[in-house]
């Protein structure tokens, strides 16, 4: 089974730019220390106000196992402390097998 994990978090629109490529660089570090993990960086679409929500996404074929799980919050906490304001929520997902009826 495929565990991915995903964390969403919020920064001001101020300093999105900033925390945008902080965690694109903090992303491209983790790809270049663990082969094979996919890493992406998305933004809210169409979100309106003074806050923007970001969210990392992280998947590694046969699945992140629990170490890797807790190295990839707590890096990444750290990473984003400058810009993040709030709780960084994570949320872990099993995928299915191709052609499961639900």
């Amino acid at each position: 089974m495929t565990r991915s994990i995903f964390i969403y978090w919020k920064t001001s629109r101020d300093l999105a730019p900033a925390a945008t490529a902080g965690m694109a660089s903090f992303q491209r570090g983790l790809l270049a220390r663990q082969p094979g993990l996919v890493a992406r960086l998305y933004r809210r679409a169409e979100e309106a106000g003074d806050a923007v929500t970001l969210m990392e996404t992280y998947a590694l074929a046969g699945g992140i196992d629990a170490a890797l799980q807790q190295e990839l919050v707590m890096a990444g906490r750290q990473a984003g402390a400058g810009w993040c304001q709030g709780e960084r929520h994570v949320e872990v997902f099993d995928e299915l097998p191709t052609g499961v009826r639900l």
